[in-house]
């Protein structure tokens, strides 16, 4: 095998738009049957209604700031 193939190998496809989203959990509980509200973050920082795209670096800047502030489950997708 040449190196050649071992460096197409180790390189993810990667995508440079993300959406971010917290899930709150107005119960407090994180169970499996819990109720859970899906809140959609826009390019400012701020809940939008519909989800959007964002570049990468901002939307995990976004989730660091939204992690201290313990809302809920932050996730980048």
């Amino acid at each position: 095998m040449s190196l050649a193939f071992f460096v197409m190998a180790s390189s993810s496809p990667s995508c440079e738009i993300r959406q971010l989203l917290v899930h709150v959990y107005p119960g407090g509980s994180k169970a499996s049957g819990a109720e859970r509200l899906t809140v959609f973050y826009g390019r400012c920082g701020r809940p939008v209604k519909k989800p959007r795209y964002m570049q990468a670096a901002l939307a995990h800047q976004s989730a660091r700031k939204l992690q201290a502030r313990r809302l809920g489950t932050v996730s980048v997708l």
